[in-house]
C-alpha cells in the first residue's frame, strides 16, 4: 500500500539513493557472475545498516544478521560514508573500463582473498572438530591465566632442542583439534603461497628468559603469541568451496571460455531531437578523430584494457594460483589442502618433433648458430 503522501527527502538523503542507484547500475557490468551477485548483496547490506529505522523494514522479520546504526551514530557519519561510497563507484567504473589493477582488486574481494567475504571463509577452518568434553580451558588459557580467544588455538609449549652456547626455547604450535587450519597453515607454509609478506613459520619460536635470565613475564608471553597469531591470520588465504574452486580451475585453464562480458545498455532519453540539438551533434561529429591521440588515451601500465578472454584468463590463473580448497583423505585421517598452479595461462605441451626441428634447426639451445665443422682434407693416394 503506498504512503498517503509523498515522502520527503532531504539533499542528503537524495545524494545516499543516488549513489545506491549508481552502485547497483555498476554492479551489473562486471565482467564476472560471482563479483556481480556478490558486490550486490554487499552494497545493499552496506546501505541498510545506515538506514533510518523509520524509513525500514526492521531486521529480525528481514531474518538479516546485519545491525542498523542509530539514528545519531547515522547523522554523524553520513558524510563520512558518502565519500567512500563516491570512491567504491569510482572504483567499479574503473574496473568496467578494464583497468588492471581495479579489476584484480575487485576479483580479490569476490573470491575472499580479502575483504569481508576472507573473514567469513576463515571461520570455517577455526572449528575444531572434537571439542573437549571434559570442559576443560585450553593450555595456553590455563597457563597464561587469561580468556583471550587467540590463545585457544594453540598447544601448550614444547622445549626446543638447542645447540652449544644458545638459549634455550620454547615451540608453541597450532592446537591439533584446529585441523584444518594446521593443514592450510602448513601447505601455504610449503608452497610459499601469499598475496603479500609470506608466513616466515609454521609455528612460535620464544625464548625461554628473558635477557636477564630471568623467566618470561607472563604478560610479555602472552604477546608475543598475541603478535604471532595476529600477523599469521593476516596472511593465511581461506580455502574456497569446492565447486567454486573447481569452476576457477576451468577458467584458469581454459577448460571454460570466459563469456560474461555485459555491454553498455544504452541511455533511455529522448530520440526526438530539436533542430538546435540536431545540428550541434552535426558539429560534434565532424570535430570528432577517427582514433582518439596517444595524448587522449591514459598511458602507463593501469590504462584501460579492453576486456577480452585472453586478459580474463591470465587474471583467473593470477587467483587461481592464490587459491586453495580442502579435501578429507581416508586413509591418512587427515584434511589436506590443494592449492591452484601457478601460470596456469601458459602452454605446457611440448611441439611435434617435426615442427621443432623445422623451426629449430642448426641452432642450439640459445638460439645461436651451429659451427660447421671444418671439411676433411682430400684423401692422398697410395702410393703402393
Amino acid at each position: 500500500m503506498p504512503p498517503p503522501y509523498p515522502r520527503q527527502y532531504t539533499p542528503s538523503n537524495l545524494k545516499s539513493l543516488h549513489l545506491l542507484r549508481a552502485l547497483l547500475r555498476e554492479t551489473t557490468y562486471l565482467p564476472d557472475a560471482n563479483a556481480r551477485s556478490f558486490f550486490h548483496r554487499y552494497i545493499i547490506t552496506r546501505f541498510k545498516t545506515y538506514q533510518p529505522r523509520e524509513c525500514a523494514v526492521p531486521t529480525n522479520r528481514l531474518g538479516s544478521k546485519y545491525k542498523r546504526r542509530p539514528t545519531s551514530v547515522i547523522e554523524a557519519r553520513t558524510p563520512d560514508v558518502q565519500r567512500k561510497a563516491h570512491k567504491a563507484l569510482n572504483y567499479l567504473r574503473r574496473a568496467n573500463t578494464g583497468e588492471p589493477t581495479s579489476l584484480w582488486k575487485v576479483l580479490l574481494f569476490t573470491y575472499g582473498r580479502l575483504g569481508p567475504r576472507r573473514y567469513k571463509l576463515m571461520q570455517k577452518i577455526l572449528v575444531e572438530d572434537v571439542p573437549d568434553k571434559e570442559g576443560l580451558l585450553p593450555p595456553l588459557q590455563r597457563m597464561y591465566y587469561s580468556g583471550k580467544g587467540y590463545l585457544q588455538f594453540f598447544d601448550a609449549p614444547m622445549e626446543v632442542k638447542k645447540k652449544a652456547n644458545e638459549t634455550s626455547k620454547h615451540s608453541i604450535s597450532i592446537s591439533k583439534r584446529y585441523p584444518r587450519l594446521r593443514a592450510v597453515l602448513a601447505s601455504q607454509l610449503a608452497n610459499e603461497v601469499s598475496l603479500g609478506p609470506t608466513i616466515k613459520q609454521g609455528q612460535l619460536i620464544t625464548p625461554v628468559n628473558n635477557v636477564w635470565e630471568r623467566p618470561m613475564p607472563v604478560r610479555r608471553a602472552r604477546n608475543d603469541v598475541k603478535r604471532w597469531y595476529a600477523r599469521t591470520m593476516a596472511r593465511i588465504l581461506p580455502p574456497l568451496p569446492t565447486r567454486e574452486w573447481e569452476e576457477l580451475e576451468f577458467l584458469a585453464m581454459g577448460i571454460k571460455r570466459w563469456t560474461d562480458f555485459v555491454p553498455r545498455r544504452t541511455y533511455a532519453g529522448k530520440t526526438e531531437l530539436s533542430e538546435e540539438e540536431r545540428s550541434m551533434k552535426i558539429i560534434q561529429e565532424g570535430l570528432w578523430l577517427e582514433r582518439p591521440s596517444k595524448a587522449d588515451r591514459p598511458g602507463g601500465r593501469i590504462h584501460p584494457h579492453a576486456l577480452t578472454p585472453r586478459m580474463m584468463k591470465r587474471l583467473y590463473a593470477r587467483l587461481f594460483a592464490l587459491s586453495c580448497r580442502l579435501a578429507y583423505n581416508e586413509k591418512s585421517k587427515k584434511w589436506v589442502a590443494h592449492w591452484g598452479v601457478k601460470q596456469a595461462n601458459k602452454q605446457t605441451e611440448a611441439l611435434p618433433q617435426s615442427v621443432s626441428d623445422l623451426f629449430f634447426s642448426g641452432v642450439d639451445t640459445k638460439g645461436r648458430i651451429l659451427q660447421q665443422p671444418p671439411p676433411a682434407p682430400p684423401r692422398q693416394p697410395n702410393p703402393n
